[in-house]
């Protein structure tokens, strides 16, 4: 099966699917992990002032973080962060539809459209559009993620209500050693983006279902063919 993760931000594809994307691999399934954003300007003033070095560290990051998760097609754009409602959605389309062309995926992992952060609500949309079930399209079925620290501060009227419930009892391991290699977007507990936080997280959603450990999504649109 060909599978495309789309984040919105490097370290969103870990919080959200790290331990299902390991579940793929491990099943000899075929990742691609594409992330759309920078992910540093928006804690600068002035985002042309970005510096080149803790990009390319960042950037490092995401390889290193793909790399212990097995992930070889790792696909890394530079769309400004927290600032995707400044860029046409078209634009974010085009560019989410050429790898769905060429990963021909029948799977997609992506965020949740009711997300507190601008980015993850413009790739939602963006993922929904580029995977619009037309003739031809590979695509049968879109799953929304939970990134904490984002997903849960969303608008209550989209409120992340889970459909789908993935067992990775056997890779939340994996999940949290991606994670550290994020070292300049982990936080000390209980900010949710502590290792603490995020092991805590998987096995709340896991006893919710009678599960050791669960990654939850929200199902957004299936095809069966």
């Amino acid at each position: 099966m060909n599978v495309l993760v789309v984040a919105a931000h490097p370290d969103d594809e870990v919080l959200g699917a790290g331990g299902v994307i390991g579940r793929h691999v491990a099943a000899g399934d075929a990742v691609t992990v594409l992330i759309l954003g920078s992910g540093l300007s928006a804690r600068l003033n002035a985002p042309a002032s970005l510096d080149a070095g803790a990009l390319s560290q960042l950037r490092s990051d995401a390889a290193q973080a793909a790399a212990v998760l097995g992930v070889t097609d790792l696909r890394l754009l530079d769309f400004p962060d927290n600032r995707f409602d400044s860029i046409d959605l078209l634009d974010i389309v085009k560019s989410t539809e050429q790898v769905v062309d060429e990963v021909q995926p029948s799977l997609v992992y992506t965020h949740h459209p009711g997300d507190l952060n601008i980015d993850h609500q413009r790739t939602g949309m963006a993922v929904l559009t580029a995977c619009r079930p037309q003739p031809g399209v590979s695509v049968e079925r879109i799953l929304a993620m939970e990134v904490p620290s984002a997903t849960g501060w969303g608008d209550p009227a989209q409120a992340f209500l889970p459909t789908v419930f993935v067992d990775i009892r056997a890779t939340l391991e994996l999940k949290l050693q991606a994670m550290a290699a994020y070292q300049s977007e982990l936080r000390e507990f209980p900010h949710a983006r502590s290792l603490t936080s995020i092991e805590a997280r998987a096995r709340a959603w896991g006893s919710q279902v009678g599960l050791w450990a669960a990654e939850p999504f929200v199902l957004l649109r299936e095809v069966q063919r």
